[in-house]
């Protein structure tokens, strides 16, 4: 199974969305079917890039190509149906979700099924049905090489209420990954096949496979390290020497996931990076306001005013006004 984060189209009908909108040719779903790939999701935040015709032409694509496709739909209900194959003589369950953007499904709107947490369990409960149910989730923040300690929680519920393996994808790097009550949860594979828009640091080009083994009544999880995009198009296994020392910084890196407050205190120290950058974009700023904003921040909004803005976004119900309007 693959994460196919790119329209498939033969003409762009690109959505009012803020971030970029991709795009390929429709014929490229060939390559996917030479690789041997059986399935793909599109539960992520681009599969809506080029709206309603731009999803279904996609999933038409790859379904003629004679793969499977799954985490999207014409309607919130058929978004949320799973990708269940038998193996083994196992029921496999695959499950996708995607953060909320500009492309998820809602009621008789087409799109990728939305991160609904309520509904997740719902879900568990109605397609596992004794067999393996593995989770696959399109969220996190890009480039940040560690999951968010929300991030964390979300998907160790996951596990409690019935998950037996979570994936994660969308951090455009690769994240390190644990084992919760038993079964992996990986946080971030990285980008499998991107061409870089521009120079990008290593992290871009490093990745890795989650190979998944069902034993028993469990799941064996192992990491297969690949190059991709660097210096030449495509993606190929790194040679044994540098994938050990990939695995190695990641191992080192999962070492910290437990380590009381580390989480929590490298994402305050993000957040304060970020702080300026984040808070423009908050009140509105444009380009120009955008480059003086370590200026115009604390003279243009006191500190009343950014506790309206925090009481909108961290409220529940404000944030529902907000989304609504």
């Amino acid at each position: 199974m693959a994460n196919l984060e790119c329209p498939l189209v033969t003409s762009e009908t690109p959505i009012a969305k803020a971030g970029p909108v991709l795009g390929a040719s429709s014929a490229c779903v060939k390559g996917f079917a030479a690789a041997g790939w059986d399935v793909l999701n599109v539960a992520n935040n681009h599969s809506y890039d080029h709206g309603a015709p731009g999803l279904r032409e996609t999933m038409e694509a790859v379904k003629k190509a004679g793969l499977g496709v799954f985490g999207a739909g014409a309607t919130l209900d058929e978004a949320r149906a799973p990708h269940i194959v038998e193996a083994g003589g196992r029921r496999i369950v695959l499950y996708a979700m995607a953060e909320h953007e500009f492309s998820v499904a809602s009621g008789a709107r087409p799109g990728a099924n939305p991160l609904d947490l309520i509904r997740f369990v719902d879900d568990v409960r109605r397609h596992k049905q004794g067999g393996i149910f593995i989770a696959l989730l399109h969220g996190g923040k890009e480039f940040y090489p560690y999951p968010t300690p929300e991030m964390t929680r979300r998907c160790r519920f996951m596990i409690e209420q019935g998950a037996d393996a979570v994936i994660c994808c969308h951090a455009h790097c690769p994240l390190p990954w644990e084992t919760y009550s038993g079964k992996p949860i990986v946080y971030g594979l990285g980008n499998l096949v991107f061409e870089p828009f521009r120079e990008m640091p290593n992290a871009w080009h490093e990745g890795y496979l989650a190979r998944l083994t069902v034993e028993g009544g469990g799941i064996r999880f192992e990491p297969v390290p690949y190059l991709q995009s660097k210096g030449r198009s495509g993606v190929w296994k790194m040679d044994p020497e540098a994938g050990q020392a990939f695995l190695d910084r990641m191992g080192k890196k999962s070492a910290r996931l437990l380590e009381s407050g580390f989480l929590e205190a490298r994402w305050a120290e993000y957040c304060r990076e970020a702080r300026e950058s984040y808070l423009s974009m908050l009140f509105g700023y444009n380009r120009i306001m955008r480059k003086m904003k370590g200026f115009l921040l604390g003279k243009l909004h006191g500190k009343e005013e950014r506790l309206r803005a925090l009481n909108l976004v961290q409220c529940e119900t404000h944030r529902e006004v907000l989304e609504g309007i």
